[in-house]
């Protein structure tokens, strides 16, 4: 019983409610659309450091947008907007709880081509740890997908890996502001200068040491060149999404397979969280309670979710809204040692008589 309760404590600490902001719509006549992609970012950097630590990990990023908005550029295959608002929430090792990002207007580009994948693109700055950086993410998705390039909703669908990209990089230096050591800035020629004494920088920029090694000195600052910047690149996992924004809309149940976490609760009442693609569900090591956490949709309304895992009924420990990751349900159970040894096998979901597809899981 003692493990039981830890269990439900740790399932519902990890998920928290989550209220839709409803004020990014307050100025939209026509229908108001919300764009989601959740998942994880790929375990290998593609291209630079990844200085925040964001490989391997989680994140969800919201748009919120309005069918009747006006393109500011368009083509032939695209259109692009902007004033655009987006919220998110990414996951670092570095940090023990997840980072939410504020409302902030990016730049939305779609594009439907003819013959093709279609894609959604965001540009624009965004807050991380503290940190202003400037993000370009594109989520290529399958063709057929999109019937348009106006803002308009599109169905549930995985993401193309293969051609999606998250790229993060700095920004440039700005007066009269604290940075902390560490911390890094893409300087006008192009070069990184990463802050090896923390202070606050000057009223004016400096005349910045472009040789590799070479040291700057900036107001209280001391900046170190580390050689030409190069921006980060991760893969993106997981899907997407658009629908129309409205309370009486009812979700299809559905269970996301991207970024299951594995959460152990050891009899010490300590708890370690990590992704289950990292290795496989082991039942056998110890006599700890172990629990997976599925991110969902269509199960926070339901009155009545079952999980059944290679046919075996399974104790549902929370099943709701995620406030990890807005947008998204959750869903969280305990697995019984009567798995232990079944291999891969099919998780499903079942909401208020509604049937997920199944999600394949590896337990040894």
């Amino acid at each position: 019983m003692i493990v039981k309760m830890q269990s439900i404590a740790i399932a519902a600490a990890v998920i928290s409610g989550f209220a839709a902001s409803e004020n990014l719509f307050a100025t939209c006549s026509g229908q108001q659309i919300v764009y989601q992609a959740a998942g994880g970012f790929g375990s290998l950097v593609q291209k630079g450091q990844d200085n925040f630590k964001l490989a391997g990990n989680p994140f969800s990023i919201t748009l919120y947008g309005c069918s009747t908005k006006t393109p500011v550029q368009t083509g032939p295959t695209y259109a692009v907007y902007t004033g655009i608002e987006l919220t998110g929430q990414v996951t670092s090792t570095l940090y023990a709880q997840p980072y939410s990002i504020k409302a902030t207007p990016v730049t939305l580009i779609i594009v439907h081509p003819s013959t093709g994948d279609d894609s959604i693109q965001i540009k624009g700055t965004v807050v991380v740890f503290g940190d202003p950086v400037s993000i370009h993410g594109t989520v290529t998705l399958p063709q057929g997908t999109l019937t348009s390039t106006s803002i308009a909703p599109f169905s549930q669908t995985s993401i193309v890996t293969a051609k999606s990209a998250f790229i993060y990089s700095a920004t440039g230096w700005r007066p009269s502001v604290s940075y902390k050591q560490g911390q890094i800035i893409k300087d006008p020629a192009g070069n990184e200068q990463l802050v090896t004494t923390a202070g606050t920088s000057g009223t004016a920029q400096p005349a910045w040491n472009e040789t590799t090694g070479g040291t700057t000195i900036d107001g209280g600052i001391t900046w170190t060149c580390e050689g030409p910047y190069v921006a980060t690149q991760l893969t993106v996992i997981g899907h997407a999404s658009a629908t129309v924004h409205a309370a009486a809309v009812t979700a299809k149940a559905v269970l996301q397979g991207g970024a299951v976490q594995v959460i152990t609760a050891h009899a010490d009442g300590t708890q370690t969280v990590r992704p289950m693609r990292s290795a496989p569900v082991d039942l056998l090591a110890s006599s700890d309670t172990v629990m997976l956490n599925f991110y969902a949709s269509g199960v926070r309304d339901a009155s009545e979710v079952h999980v059944q895992i290679a046919g075996q009924d399974v104790p549902v420990l929370y099943s709701g809204a995620s406030g990890r990751f807005p947008g998204l349900d959750e869903v969280t159970v305990e697995l019984p040692r009567s798995l232990a040894g079944m291999g891969q096998v099919d998780a499903v979901l079942t909401a208020d008589g509604q049937t997920a597809s199944p999600v394949r899981v590896h337990i040894q």
